[in-house]
């Protein structure tokens, strides 16, 4: 049964969620070109709207995104800070335009018209759905006009799963993102794909490396990038690939960050037990009540306390 999406955000607190969409027919249509403008369109509306990506991974035919949403009462929005936050997304010319045209508001005693124009870029920021379909409708448009082509790009509306961020579940997710191109086949080290966060925080660093070491800190105290790496690294394979021996690696298939696994984008909420229970019953009166069991335990070799909403493996 499909759930309503507005189910799965509270408004009120910090939320995690990982993001799918598909290509249309899934077609194959990312090139490194193609790639290379969504991940500068990624950032951009990251740095407009508040919603952070904290992982992600650019496929040939669909991505994933693991995405922080912030409440919007939590980010700074005054006048101030929103012209700050829509340089991320506007070119200098339209911002003197726009400056222009408050300025003779204000000069008219208009100053309805100023607060109208700031409202209406406030409503796009710190929103789980307006951050993905800008994202997607905007590099809509780029690839249409430069393949001549027009119509829907997208298969469907994209897929999310909230995640807890309390203890291992992000990082769970986070990795099990990391590690598509390794499952593809494309490449043998996350760290060589070049469309994945752990990818642009090791050879980068900047918002990416950033990002992940918010996520280790998460569950210990700050560390330094190379001891981050390793525990991330770490992540993917239970023991560091350096002190794998041959019997480790014909292990490592066993592990579920090796095999696709859908709960990971159709198990609706996924994290510890009182999680998963915690959010079925903040819910409850628009789900199914008369449910005998409330979590799913996924069991694959590494974390115990890990849950699904939906059984479907």
């Amino acid at each position: 049964m499909r759930v309503r999406r507005g189910l799965l955000i509270d408004g009120t607190s910090v939320q995690y969620f990982h993001v799918v969409s598909r290509v249309v027919d899934r077609r194959f249509i990312f090139g490194d070109g193609e790639r290379a403008v969504f991940h500068r369109m990624m950032r951009q509306i990251e740095g407009f709207s508040g919603v952070q990506v904290m992982a992600y991974s650019l496929m040939g035919n669909h991505f994933h995104i693991l995405l922080k949403v912030v409440p919007v009462h939590q980010l700074e929005m005054g006048d101030a800070a929103v012209w700050n936050r829509m340089k991320h997304l506007y070119n200098s010319e339209q911002m003197a335009e726009w400056e222009a045209e408050l300025n003779r508001f204000r000069e008219e005693g208009r100053g309805e018209c100023v607060e109208d124009f700031y409202e209406g870029f406030r409503k796009r920021m710190g929103n789980l759905s307006e951050y993905v379909k800008e994202l997607k409708q905007r590099f809509s448009i780029w690839y249409n006009a430069e393949n001549g082509r027009k119509g829907t790009l997208w298969e469907e509306r994209f897929r999310s799963v909230l995640i807890e961020g309390a203890g291992q579940s992000l990082l769970r997710v986070a990795t099990y993102i990391e590690m598509n191109a390794v499952r593809a086949g494309i490449v043998r080290s996350a760290a060589d794909f070049r469309w994945c966060s752990f990818s642009e925080a090791t050879h980068k660093g900047g918002i990416a490396r950033r990002h992940i070491e918010e996520m280790v800190r998460g569950i210990g105290p700050e560390k330094p990038w190379k001891e981050v790496e390793s525990l991330y690294i770490i992540r993917f394979f239970r023991v560091h690939p350096n002190d794998l021996g041959a019997e480790g690696l014909r292990s490592v298939d066993e592990l579920d960050h090796f095999n696709r696994q859908r709960y990971y984008t159709e198990g609706l909420v996924l994290g510890s037990r009182d999680f998963v229970e915690a959010f079925y019953k903040s819910r409850k009166a628009n789900l199914c009540r008369n449910r005998r069991v409330i979590s799913y335990p996924i069991r694959s070799g590494e974390d115990e306390d890990f849950y699904t909403y939906r059984n479907v493996r």
